[in-house]
């Protein structure tokens, strides 16, 4: 087997996370992925595998290899590519997985401008504020805050999500305006039943930070449905500004608490499997992405 095949069943075990995975899907047995490995591990010198039960975890030297041996096979790919326009045709079903709320507000309308770009390109959306499972959900692509644990993913730095805090003018005028971020647990709020670190709201003013833990009187596990009870005059929200400018903006929410508003580091990451980036579809989905938040 020469070292680019090596390359290939390697970053195959990393996406799988098991030498058995790899095997299935490359059509051979755990016991020539195993010797495979060893002797690409041999022949490195180093160990790129802890073998825990039947899974594995990278080693540091594991780590710095993946990203060699993915811009490796990323130039492989686009050598091919430069030379088989066929090849590098954007075309067939692209599955990302992201928010309601990501998916409606920021990717939604984006969309003419990427199927203009590639007309063949059919795209599905898998709705979900936890990560999904790539392999089982057969997930090409997927947005969602924080940097991906996982070693078989790559994760891009798409934008910083800000987020406010909001309420009805209704709402306003029945229960008053917080002045302080200390007023909050008197009044009604609007709070997530999923990533609980959502409901601790922070604040900050002339370099002080202060986080208040919110105990909500009505719950949901989509932002969007938070946004409707905020806009029916339920309660306070907290929710991303990409999401609710709009209704700031034309004034059906209030903004409260402006002169508190924390810096954030809730960063948004674009999240894809080791070597998906080599399809065609998703590389231009990646890149047409980049292009659209780097502005």
């Amino acid at each position: 087997m020469d070292k680019y095949a090596e390359l290939e069943v390697f970053l195959c075990v990393v996406e799988e996370g098991n030498f058995s995975a790899a095997a299935r899907k490359l059509l051979r047995s755990p016991s020539a992925i195993s010797k495979i490995m060893a002797r690409l591990e041999a022949r490195l010198a180093v160990r790129l595998f802890d073998r825990i039960g039947g899974a594995i975890r990278l080693t540091h030297e594991g780590q710095i290899f993946l990203g060699h041996a993915q811009a490796v096979t990323e130039a492989m790919a686009s050598a091919e590519h430069a030379v088989n326009p066929e090849a590098s045709r954007v075309s067939g079903l692209l599955r990302v997985h992201t928010s309601l709320t990501v998916a409606k507000y920021q990717l939604a309308p984006m969309l003419p401008a990427l199927l203009a770009q590639h007309p063949a390109l059919h795209i599905e959306f898998v709705i979900g504020t936890e990560r999904g499972n790539f392999i089982k959900k057969d997930i090409d692509v997927a947005i969602h805050s924080g940097s991906p644990t996982e070693l078989s993913l790559v994760g891009k730095q798409l934008y910083i999500r800000r987020w406010i805090v909001a309420a009805s003018p209704d709402y306003v005028a029945a229960h008053g305006v917080p002045l302080l971020p200390q007023d909050l647990p008197s009044h009604r709020c609007l709070n997530f039943t999923v990533r609980h670190h959502w409901n601790t709201w922070t604040f900050s003013k002339n370099g002080v930070e202060e986080t208040i833990n919110i105990d909500g009187a009505l719950g949901a596990d989509q932002g969007e449905l938070l946004r409707t009870l905020a806009l029916e005059g339920l309660g306070i929200v907290r929710l991303a500004e990409f999401h609710i400018g709009a209704d700031v903006a034309a004034g059906r929410l209030l903004r409260l608490l402006p002169d508190y508003e924390a810096v954030t580091d809730d960063v948004m990451y674009l999240l894809y499997p080791h070597g998906r980036a080599l399809a065609p579809r998703v590389r231009a989905f990646i890149s047409f992405l980049e292009e659209q938040f780097k502005h």
